[in-house]
């Protein structure tokens, strides 16, 4: 069975109203968005050739700061290169205080070295490392084949000048002269040593040349 619908039954006449528009009045516009208006007006005609700008945004203000962020770049590199040489000269001066420091001995080294009678070698005689910590070097140098009974030993460092002079050192019995140096005392470098004996009358002459060759240590070097 189909349902029938409900009639809907219409209000009479007399009860319906008929719609009208009524005409209201607006309110007038506010101070603030008139203004606004105003000014949206003036950048919609705002012409940007006659646009003054700051003066930081000038071109001359721009080029200045420019130049002056180089120039402290400049000044900045010169100043690291500077503190690159203190840094190498401090270095520098620490092993040399290091090197000129007399400093106590932990151990006992004895080097043999024999002389070359005719006159200085071609390469040193003997290469050592500079020992650190500082030892006690012993030199013994042979003096046997020399028919003196007192001898003279001068140490100079080359491109430095003279280190030691001993003098009237008398060989002990197995003909060596023995010399006990604090390897402190001698920084890197090379060592010429001259021999010579004193004659009866008192006058020295020239019996045997030692060169000695003192490395910097590895260590040292790498640091």
């Amino acid at each position: 069975k189909r349902s029938r619908k409900k009639a809907v039954r219409k209000p009479p006449v007399h009860w319906r109203k008929f719609l009208t528009q009524a005409e209201l009045e607006l309110p007038p516009p506010a101070a603030d968005a008139a203004a606004h208006s105003a000014a949206r007006a003036d950048d919609a005609e705002f012409d940007s050739g006659d646009y003054d700008p700051e003066w930081w945004q000038t071109r001359a203000f721009v080029l200045a700061l420019a130049a002056v962020a180089a120039a402290c770049a400049i000044l900045a590199g010169v100043a690291m290169l500077g503190a690159a040489r203190d840094r190498a000269a401090a270095r520098t001066a620490e092993q040399r205080e290091q090197v000129l420091t007399l400093r106590a001995v932990n151990s006992v080294r004895t080097l043999r070295i024999a002389p070359n009678p005719r006159s200085w070698s071609t390469t040193p005689d003997m290469t050592i490392e500079w020992p650190e910590p500082p030892q006690l070097l012993e030199l013994h140098v042979p003096v046997g084949y020399a028919q003196f009974l007192t001898f003279a030993i001068t140490i100079d460092k080359v491109d430095h000048g003279r280190v030691l002079v001993i003098e009237r050192i008398a060989p002990d019995s197995n003909k060596d002269l023995v010399l006990a140096l604090n390897s402190s005392a001698f920084g890197p470098g090379e060592y010429r040593m001259r021999l010579q004996g004193y004659t009866w009358s008192g006058e020295r002459v020239d019996v045997g040349w030692v060169r000695l060759k003192v490395s910097t240590p590895v260590a040292a070097t790498n640091r």
